[in-house]
Order: C-alpha cells, then sequence, then structure tokens
C-alpha cells in the first residue's frame, strides 16, 4: 500500500461518517465544507469527498430495501393497534381515522384506473353485437 492511500478500514469509518452526515439531511457542499473543517486528515479533494458520498448514498439505498417491508409491516401492525384501542374507548371517529390509514396504507382507496379508450373500444363492440345479431334475426325472419 502506497503512503497516500488509506485502508479499508479507514475508508469503511470515513463512509460511516458521511452515511451519518445524509442522515442528517446534509447536502454534499455541507458535507464537504464540515469534513473539510472537522477533519484534516481526510483527503483534501471534493472527488474523494464525492466518492465516500456514493458510497454512502449505495449504503442508505441497501438498507431501505431491506427495511421497507419490516417497516411497512410495523407501520400497518400499529395502525390496527391504535384502531382496536379507539373501539375500546369507544372512540369512534379516532377508529374511522385509524382505518382510513390503514386503507390507505394498503391502496384500498386508490383510484380505479379506467383506461377510456378501451372501455369505447369494448362498448362499440357490444352495441355492434346487438346490432349485427337483430340484423340476422331480421334477415332469418325475412328469408322464412
Amino acid at each position: 500500500m502506497s503512503g497516500n492511500r488509506s485502508s479499508r478500514v479507514t475508508i469503511r469509518a470515513r463512509v460511516d461518517i458521511v452515511y451519518r452526515l445524509l442522515l442528517l439531511g446534509l447536502d454534499r457542499q455541507r458535507i464537504i465544507d464540515h469534513v473539510h473543517k472537522k477533519y484534516p486528515t481526510w483527503p483534501k479533494s471534493d472527488g474523494a469527498i464525492d466518492r465516500y458520498i456514493a458510497q454512502a448514498s449505495v449504503l442508505m439505498e441497501k438498507v431501505g430495501e431491506y427495511e421497507r417491508p419490516l417497516e411497512f409491516g410495523r407501520s400497518v401492525a400499529r395502525k390496527h393497534d391504535l384502531y382496536t384501542r379507539f373501539m375500546n374507548d369507544r372512540d369512534w371517529t379516532g377508529a374511522l381515522r385509524a382505518q382510513d390509514k390503514i386503507d390507505e396504507l394498503l391502496g384500498l382507496k386508490a383510484p380505479l384506473r379506467v383506461d377510456i379508450a378501451t372501455a369505447r373500444q369494448q362498448l362499440v363492440d357490444l352495441l355492434l353485437e346487438d346490432v349485427l345479431g337483430e340484423a340476422d334475426a331480421i334477415a332469418r325472419g325475412a328469408a322464412e
């Protein structure tokens, strides 16, 4: 390893620091300013810090992918618990609000999607079937 290169442990520690700064909501420029001020041993180039930010962002995405089902389930369970508590307290308004949130989370309140062009075509097809059926009946009656 050359004298200018950081060890894997050092890089991992730096990425962890940047990860925490991202969690605090700092943007790129504030992270760079903070690092230059607080960590004089870090590389001076913004490019090196950008690489730490990129690695920390990837970690954040991975954590989000892993935890989303868990957090979704936790959220639904908490709202079910609130619903039960409201019902036990005979707080009908609170129970309705909790149920609304449950419905919203589960997509039960999503608007029904209708493709107008497809619906029109299906209606035209049905009308044509009726008209053609009547025309066939008239033609058979005239032939008899």
